[in-house]
Order: structure tokens, then C-alpha cells, then sequence
């Protein structure tokens, strides 16, 4: 799959930057193919559970090669679990931070919270013997004089920004290159999971309806395959087990919603109702406040006198140009009516 925009008039953007410079309305493409025909009032019978264990072992009968992205986060955190407690078996589990950039593992510099406090201690609990750990800090590969590694670098130059997809910083290089720094030696075909972000529900009318935004299906280097390597989002995807997902969760948290408004109670943390985690987090980082510079790359402050500062910087000017910096850059798809 692709991800672009359109609008009314049907011109495609393949880029933000240029969806952004459009002055017609304009939507993000997300398998709207498939979703346009979905009947997204009907809510499915079976519970979220086994909905998750149905969509893993789909995707275990699938790929050869099951590469699980696990960041220590609720969607992760939940993906994992449904995994082991089914005894569906992962090939491998990938963890990516800048851990070495932080003075202490005590901190969450970098973003990195998540990974000393969830994710680590919850692979070591797990104990996976048949599974191999991967782990990366993606900053061993900004070295000066070694940045032509990345693809986007390569062929781009500081112009980069503008094919990375909706987030500009730099651990997006790394990730459009997964298949080269994770890979290189893996010739099955594999699935590659994300737990992308979790369905919204949101009122126009008095109705309730579910839409997706960019932000969370173009991130990550946008790169959907990459010779054998697939990204594959594990709750919103045009899988028919993956559409059941995101109907069920579409329905029961509109349910919660309801329920909230009529008793005057505050919003339902979303986590807490379609996760039922045997693992709660113990800790949870602030999300990135902005597409510009994610808190995962906070390192890049203190390197200035640095080639990949520079080209982050120079790279950033073009996004400026373009893109508000005050909020993050959302452009969502069509709606969907649940009622």
C-alpha cells in the first residue's frame, strides 16, 4: 500500500508537504477502496480478545517470518501479549531507541522511558528463548562521513524531509531502511507489525463516526515493502481480521463514550478499554508534541557541530516553509458513520 492525498477534485499529492500547499480540501488515502464498503454499523459479535488472537494467527499463517516492533507502549505491549498468551509464535522482536544518548537509564531523555520500564523488564519476564531479540539504537548510524547509507539521503540529499512521510525526525531514516540494518541477511517473506495507533471515534449530528489520520499510518519512513519485508499494521489494516478489529473497537468505545456523557463522567482513557493488558505499564513517555522533532531524537540538540544536525536542519527549513509548527500536521481520511 501506497499512502497519499487527494481531494475533491481527485488530484493525488504523494507528499505532506504537498498536500499541505494544496487550498482545496484534501483527504489521506487509507485503503479507501476497501473501508468505502465496509458496513461500519454493524459491531462484531466476537470480543476484542479473541478478535486480537484471530488477527495474530492470521498473520502467523501468512508471513514465513514474524518481525514484532516493540516499543513498550500500550498498542506494542498488547500485540506482544496476544502473541504469547495464545502460544502463537513471533520470530523475532525488534526494540529501537537512542539509549545510548541518555546520561543515566534512570531518564526519559530520547524517549526512552518506555523501553527501560516496559519493554526490557517485560522480555526479560516473558523469557523467549525460542524468539531472538533485536535491539538498536539507530543513533550508531549518524556517524559523520557515513549518512549516504540512508536511501532517502542518498537520492534526496537535505531534500529528505519531503519523502520521510508525516514525521520529519530523523529516526525516520532508519526505519525507511529497517530491511538494510535488520535484514540484510533474511530472505523470507515477513510481516513486519506495528501496533498502529488505536481507532478514534468522534460525533458530528449526534452521530458517531471513526476516521484515521496520517500521522499514524504514513510515520515510521513510510515504506510499506521493501523487497520481502512488509509493514504490517496489526489493528487498523484492509485484512478482514484486522477491519473486525477496528469495527469492535470503533463500537465499544463509542459505547463508553455514550455512557460517559449521559452520567457526566470524564473521557475514558481509550487504552484502558480495548486493552486488557496481564502486563499494565509502569510507565508511559509524553507523546511527540510535534511532527518537526520527535522526543525520541532529543539528542539532536547537543549535536550542532554535527553532520546529521546539519542535515536535519536543513532538512527542517524546507518542512518550515511549508508546515505550522505549532500543532501536528493532520490530514485525515474520509469519515466512516458507525450510526
Amino acid at each position: 500500500m501506497n499512502c497519499f492525498y487527494y481531494d475533491e477534485e481527485l488530484n493525488v499529492y504523494h507528499t505532506l508537504i504537498e498536500a499541505v500547499q494544496s487550498n482545496r480540501t484534501v483527504w489521506f488515502y487509507y485503503h479507501d477502496d476497501v473501508f468505502r464498503n465496509v458496513d461500519w454499523k454493524v459491531e462484531p459479535l466476537l470480543s476484542l480478545d479473541e478478535l486480537y488472537r484471530i488477527r495474530a494467527q492470521q498473520l502467523r499463517d501468512k508471513y514465513p517470518y514474524i518481525l514484532l516492533c516493540y516499543s513498550g507502549g500500550n498498542d506494542s505491549t498488547n500485540m506482544l501479549e496476544t502473541f504469547y498468551y495464545n502460544n502463537i509464535h513471533i520470530d523475532e522482536i525488534l526494540v529501537v531507541g537512542a539509549v545510548s544518548q541518555d546520561p543515566n537509564k534512570k531518564t526519559d531523555i530520547n524517549h526512552n522511558g518506555d523501553l527501560y520500564c516496559n519493554a526490557f523488564p517485560l522480555l526479560n519476564k516473558l523469557n523467549l528463548p525460542k524468539t531472538k531479540i533485536t535491539f538498536v539504537d539507530y543513533t550508531e548510524f549518524f556517524r559523520d562521513g557515513s549518512l549516504d547509507q540512508f536511501s532517502l539521503i542518498k537520492q534526496y540529499g537535505h531534500e529528505w524531509t519531503r519523502h520521510i512521510g508525516s514525521f520529519f525526525s530523523v529516526h525516520n531514516l532508519f526505519w525507511h531502511d529497517l530491511k538494510r540494518f535488520v535484514g540484510a541477511n533474511n530472505e523470507k517473506e515477513t510481516g513486519v507489525l506495528f501496533g498502529a495507533d488505536k481507532v478514534r471515534v468522534e460525533y458530528a449530528n449526534g452521530k458517531a463516526f471513526t476516521r484515521f489520520s496520517n500521522l499514524s499510518f504514513s510515520d515510521y519512513g513510510n515504506r510499506y515493502h521493501d523487497q520481502n519485508f512488509h509493514r504490517v499494521n496489526f489493528y487498523t489494516d484492509a485484512d478482514p481480521e484486522a477491519i473486525e478489529i477496528v469495527k469492535k473497537q470503533a463500537h465499544v468505545f463509542n459505547k463508553v463514550l455514550r455512557q460517559a456523557e449521559t452520567l457526566n463522567l470524564p473521557s475514558p482513557d481509550r487504552n484502558e478499554i480495548l486493552y486488557r493488558l496481564r502486563n499494565p505499564l509502569v510507565f508511559q513517555s509524553e507523546k511527540s508534541k510535534f511532527t518537526i522533532l520527535s522526543a525520541r531524537d532529543t539528542f539532536m540538540i547537543n549535536k550542532s557541530d554535527s553532520e546529521i544536525y546539519k542535515l536535519y536542519t536543513e532538512g527542517a527549513n524546507i518542512v518550515r516553509k511549508n508546515i505550522s509548527l505549532d500543532r501536528k500536521s493532520n490530514i485525515f481520511t474520509r469519515s466512516y458513520w458507525l450510526e
